[in-house]
């Protein structure tokens, strides 16, 4: 069948429990899926669905061809294209979604961010494949509540930011391949990055926090800071579920690599997370004059003023107590 809705038009066919949706137009590349379409609820998104790849299989071709012709008539009178590939950005599927089917969004290389509810029970193989900017995952949900997401990571190995409604991971990426021991023919799997171990850490489709939060220890050693202050600054500025001892462990490793800290964070513009850092009193002075020095270099004029303003909030004291001793 073909619907339109809130000027997007869906491709689709009832299911057991509901609908799926198999293919979608629309005229901007930032989408809303509904949670029901004429009367039914859509539980799921149809393989290749979003990837520049048609390839609609679940429908008779007479049942596709009529679809086609409704289609080719609701386009002519609006500037519809097909939601896919290149052309998609960010998707927000409502919470009825139960399972993404295979390749769904392949070859979306623009896609940076998926919105999805808590009852994805089910994700097909290569969902993400080529999905190169494909960066934040927004779970409409609590972290102490089932989710799909250990479905989904187990489908996506590169960097990935994980938002729950009440707290931030974030997932290193990692490489997994497979070498021949000769003459043998024996494989050996070879697995490198931290990555991989902190998608392990569930308790059924519950993500254990204590064990992602372990999985730092060694990710201290053998991932860059840029990753590290992702996990670091995520956990501390959401701490859900975060002890003592493993709140002291990330302040220590943001204390020891500060400058370093500092710089990539003005780099990068991230605002927000630079006044956590300082408003905490993480870094010290020198810290701050790096990263306002960073600013200027990159002409990051608000930052550069935010900055001072800080180094002046946070730290104005700290000439007049050293000659108070």
């Amino acid at each position: 069948m073909v619907t339109e809705i809130d000027g997007a038009v869906y491709i689709w066919h009832s299911v057991s429990g509901g609908a799926k949706i198999l293919r979608v137009y629309a005229d901007r590349p930032q989408l809303i899926i509904p949670s029901d379409i004429e009367g039914d609820c859509i539980v799921s998104i149809g393989a290749y669905c979003f990837s520049n790849i048609n390839k609609i299989n679940d429908m008779a071709s007479g049942v596709l061809q009529k679809c086609m012709e409704e289609l080719l008539k609701l386009q002519s009178d609006k500037s519809l294209r097909e939601f896919c590939g290149d052309y998609v950005e960010r998707v927000i599927l409502p919470d009825s979604i139960e399972s993404i089917g295979n390749n769904a969004f392949y070859n979306c290389r623009n896609m940076n961010m998926l919105s999805i509810g808590s009852n994805v029970i089910e994700s097909g193989s290569d969902i993400f494949m080529n999905c190169k900017s494909f960066e934040r995952l927004e779970i409409r949900g609590s972290v102490h509540k089932p989710s799909g997401l250990k479905s989904v990571l187990s489908r996506y190995a590169s960097n990935l930011q994980v938002v729950f409604d009440d707290a931030v991971f974030f997932y290193p990426e990692y490489t997994d391949s497979y070498d021949e021991i000769a003459p043998a023919h024996i494989f050996g799997r070879n697995i490198i990055g931290e990555g991989f171990r902190a998608r392990q850490c569930f308790e059924g489709d519950i993500l254990n926090i204590a064990q992602y939060d372990a999985v730092f220890d060694k990710a201290s050693v053998e991932e860059n800071v840029w990753v590290l202050n992702k996990m670091a600054f995520g956990r501390l500025m959401y701490p859900e579920g975060l002890s003592d001892e493993n709140k002291e462990k990330y302040i220590n490793y943001i204390r020891n690599n500060q400058n370093e800290i500092a710089k990539l964070l003005a780099a990068n513009k991230e605002l927000d997370i630079l006044h956590f850092m300082f408003s905490n009193g993480y870094a010290d002075v020198y810290a701050i004059d790096i990263a306002i020095d960073t600013a200027v270099e990159k002409q990051w004029s608000e930052g550069a003023a935010s900055l001072l303003k800080w180094k002046y909030d946070f730290y104005q004291n700290i000439k007049k107590r050293r000659y108070e001793l």
